[in-house]
């Protein structure tokens, strides 16, 4: 987890010593900190809201937030491979029909075959989430062979070349090749959450940019947890580079071009759509380690009207499930928050 360690919560000792509870914490720049919502003096109750002070800084941004809320967004952002021995480099991992072998590093399919060689996906796949097929046809002599996700069909082929296509998963967790009078081999299938521009590829470990590229490697937000529109989160990759410039967007909300090999941590609200992308500008590299979590918005309005001598400036209302309280700021600063009981 890239946040910082929540700070110990002390009792203040004040006019509402039982219902005060004040966390002072240093931030670092753009890198929010997770903080453990209290229990009120009841020691049964989460607080009930937040208010903030920013030192001389008052651009910050605060979130409250249960565990779910957390989760990553990206699919497969260590590009981790979904196909077991997509090189053929022994006979395993794969279930052939009649008329398959696996042998030279290539399955084979003799006597124009229209059966399946198949496997259940080494990670999990989502139904409806697009994913990216590479794999090559080699001693291609008669009909066609398709590709299938989940039970989704993708297009048959039917000449000897190394092909690269989108299927969108159906609702099994089953990668297929299915013949239709097909004699011929295949070779170096790889299936990746992304979509690759023109001159990415993956290795099963990272994604590859070659040919100083301006192309983009892209997916959709996984649908169990998609993007907020106005909601900020902690983007975290890693990067080699030799050439060219590579900037990450959310929803359609561009972040910080970065021309660097480095671990990068950025705060990015999120655009209007579910695209998670990384576009280039002459880029030589390689990709790795995506992460995409919910951290913090800009609070808007005050929500403590009503509270009297205990209201502050801009507050956050606590749900009763909310765990966390998470603050960033685009420049390192000291944020006090202070946590109020919650009134019935």
């Amino acid at each position: 987890m890239p946040y910082l360690a929540p700070l110990l919560v002390n009792q203040v000792a004040a006019v509402a010593q039982s219902e005060t509870y004040t966390q002072v914490s240093s931030l670092a720049a753009s890198v929010p900190e997770n903080i453990t919502v209290p229990n009120d003096q009841t020691g049964l109750n989460k607080a009930g809201f937040v208010v903030f002070g920013a030192s001389i800084y008052s651009d910050y941004y605060a979130k409250v937030f249960n565990t779910q809320e957390g989760t990553d967004r990206v699919t497969n952002g260590t590009f981790a491979e979904y196909v077991t021995n997509g090189a053929f480099a022994s006979d395993t991992g794969w279930t052939k029909g009649a008329g398959w072998t696996i042998a030279a590093g290539v399955a084979t399919a003799t006597g124009a075959i229209s059966t399946a060689l198949s496997q259940t996906a080494a990670i999990t796949l989502l139904a409806g989430y697009t994913y990216t097929i590479t794999y090559t046809v080699s001693a291609y002599t008669a009909g066609t062979i398709t590709p299938s996700i989940g039970g989704t069909a993708g297009v048959a082929r039917s000449s000897a070349a190394t092909f690269t296509e989108t299927i969108v998963a159906g609702t099994t967790q089953i990668l297929a090749f299915t013949g239709a009078g097909f004699t011929g081999s295949i070779d170096n299938v790889s299936v990746t959450a992304w979509v690759l521009g023109t001159g990415w590829t993956t290795d099963g470990t990272t994604a590859i940019a070659t040919g100083a590229i301006s192309t983009a490697i892209s997916q959709t937000a996984n649908p169990l947890f998609p993007l907020v529109v106005g909601q900020a989160y902690l983007v975290t990759y890693t990067i080699t580079r030799s050439a060219g410039t590579i900037t990450p967007s959310l929803g359609g909300t561009a972040g910080t071009a970065v021309s660097t090999s480095s671990t990068v941590q950025e705060v990015i609200v999120a655009g209007s759509t579910q695209a998670i992308s990384f576009a280039t500008s002459g880029f030589t590299g390689t990709l790795d380690n995506v992460i995409i979590q919910a951290t913090a918005r800009v609070p808007s309005g005050d929500v403590t009207t009503g509270y009297a001598a205990r209201q502050n400036p801009l507050g956050l209302a606590i749900p009763k499930d909310g765990l966390y309280v998470s603050v960033a700021m685009p420049v390192a600063g000291i944020i006090t928050a202070s946590f109020y009981q919650r009134q019935n």
